[in-house]
């Protein structure tokens, strides 16, 4: 399908079911995106673009073009024009396998306009991706986030329990590597094997070799997996929806989140993933919350989750991802001698772009307060220059910050 018609018709979708659609976080999905010609991605982002770009708009009609033809500086010219569109795009999402992500492969995702990359690791165990035939190794992974992480990426991870060789130890201690410093995600999705037809995976069931997790067993790598997630990553999504009778053996149950969040709870536990803890549409005022700083390492780099939560129930209204280099040098130049915001992000009902309403999280202006917490950080650490991996309709806002578009980052000089 037309990605033109894709954007608009689902943009139109959620603007008659009531969503304010002013801010559009746009996730492209499917396969290996890196593995496209430069030309044919060039021109589905901008066909992407072109509908943000025309809704709202009464004449759009002569945006009907399927040529997918077009040039990096036609791409340029939607872009900026997407900075004062009526739907600005806040967020571009890309999905891809760690073996694509290269040096010039990461240039050119934010040149495309990527905010965000989503990476299926499936498994950090090398004899299991072998027998899985997943195509990469662990070093692989290890090398797609470190140069993710140094361009200033979110890196959103997919992780596979109950694989071919595995089993429910294997499993616990798999996803406790996932918190190492080679790798951290911000964002995780959790995808228990499904036993489909006419697959591999069918042969070895059907010889006895692979045996699906029984509820339980499931349960049990959940519940440990949901257990164990850090403050700082969201647990985007768990257990894949996939119609169940497409499924030949195992889980068939797509609320198994909701099912082993109850069991938590019913058992005196605590989640604190940044899903579980979203402050969703409850008014608060600044007196409501308080500031958490949380400080872990990386392979390259110090990294700061700053956020503001509610001091009675642990409700999280908004953060910041603070990158602080362990090299001043970067790959990208333009990043030398900088920190990098890597994400700024404020909960609570999408109130309109100029528009101010009592009470709502996101206006209550964390997003600045967080800024200048990371600014402070950043000159404490001896950087002379902050950064920030900016949506293309963003700029405006971090413009009013006095960051200054460069290249491919928005860019700002500390002052002592």
């Amino acid at each position: 399908l037309d990605p033109y018609l894709q954007t608009y018709n689902r943009i139109l979708a959620l603007q008659s079911i009531g969503h304010n659609v002013e801010k559009i976080e746009l996730i492209i999905l499917g396969g290996t995106w890196s593995f496209y010609e430069e030309s044919y991605k060039i021109w589905f982002v901008k066909r992407c673009f072109d509908a943000m770009n025309d809704f709202n708009v009464k004449d759009n009609r002569n945006n009907l073009d399927t040529s997918e033809e077009c040039t990096w500086k036609e791409l340029e010219e939607v872009q900026i024009k997407n900075e004062t569109a009526y739907c600005r795009n806040v967020g571009l999402v890309f999905e891809t396998r760690p073996d694509w992500i290269s040096e010039s492969e990461v240039k050119m995702l934010r040149r495309l306009g990527a905010t965000k990359i989503q990476i299926g690791i499936q498994s950090l165990d090398n004899k299991i991706l072998k027998a899985n035939r997943r195509g990469h190794l662990v070093k692989e992974t290890k090398r797609a986030f470190e140069l993710l992480r140094i361009a200033g990426f979110k890196i959103h991870a997919h992780w596979m329990p109950n694989l071919y060789l595995s089993n429910v130890k294997k499993d616990k201690k798999d996803y406790m590597k996932i918190w190492r410093k080679d790798f951290r995600p911000d964002e995780l999705k959790i995808y228990p094997t499904s036993l489909l037809p006419n697959t591999e995976l069918e042969d070895l069931f059907n010889d006895k070799k692979y045996i699906p997790y029984t509820e339980d067993e499931l349960n049990d790598v959940l519940k440990f997996c949901m257990i164990h997630t850090p403050r700082y990553c969201r647990l985007t999504r768990i257990v894949r929806d996939i119609p169940s009778g497409e499924i030949l053996e195992g889980n068939r149950k797509s609320n198994m989140r909701q099912i082993v969040e109850e069991e938590i709870r019913k058992e005196g536990l605590k989640l604190n993933d940044i899903r579980s803890r979203e402050i969703r549409d409850k008014n608060v005022t600044m007196n409501d919350l308080e500031e958490e700083i949380i400080k872990y390492s990386t392979s390259v780099s110090t990294e700061y989750f700053i956020s503001y939560k509610t001091k009675l129930d642990d409700k999280i209204c908004s953060f910041l991802r603070l990158s602080i280099p362990k090299k001043r040098d970067n790959f990208i130049n333009e990043l030398s001698n900088s920190s990098i915001i890597r994400e700024v992000h404020v909960y609570g009902q999408v109130v309109g772009i100029g528009k101010r309403d009592p009470g709502k999280s996101q206006h209550l202006g964390l997003g600045k307060e967080m800024i200048n917490t990371a600014e402070n950080i950043s000159k404490r650490n001896g950087f002379k220059f902050i950064s920030v991996i900016s949506a293309i309709g963003t700029r405006k806002y971090y413009e009013k910050l006095g960051f200054k578009k460069q290249e491919l980052y928005m860019k700002k000089e500390l002052q002592n």
